[in-house]
């Protein structure tokens, strides 16, 4: 059981650097809908430090006698999923604030600002 977790937190890892870091559009563009989030590549990459780190971890760490060994490489991984949640406050701050200026017509699906000319008029 404890090697099927791991595969699976893995996986998940490198599912998530795989889609944020490695996959772009026909375009050559990256596929974010919101605009451009530098942010979402960070967090990518310590979504994928921290599945490495954590599967390490439990086969490495759990052998080992140094107590200060062990509290400080979860002290990090503890301060990495600190850091990681604050990436994703941020990216939700901003998901609202897109989705606010789409409700209100002064933004567009890029998160760039619209033209008032260019809004549609969607009343009937």
């Amino acid at each position: 059981m404890e090697a099927f977790l791991s595969i699976l937190l893995l996986a998940t890892g490198v599912s998530c650097a795989w889609v944020y870091l490695g996959r772009r559009g026909r375009s050559g563009r990256r596929l974010t809908i919101g605009g451009d989030r530098p942010w979402r590549r960070l967090g990518a990459a310590i979504c994928l430090v921290l599945a490495v780190m954590f599967v390490l971890g439990v086969y490495v760490l759990n052998d080992t006698g140094s107590l200060r060994g062990f509290a400080a490489y979860w002290l990090v991984m503890l301060v990495l999923v600190v850091w990681l949640c604050m990436l994703a406050i941020k990216d939700i701050l901003y998901t609202r604030r897109v989705v606010a200026g789409w409700r209100a017509g002064k933004l567009g699906l890029d998160g760039s600002p619209v033209e008032p000319s260019q809004v549609l008029d969607q009343s009937p």
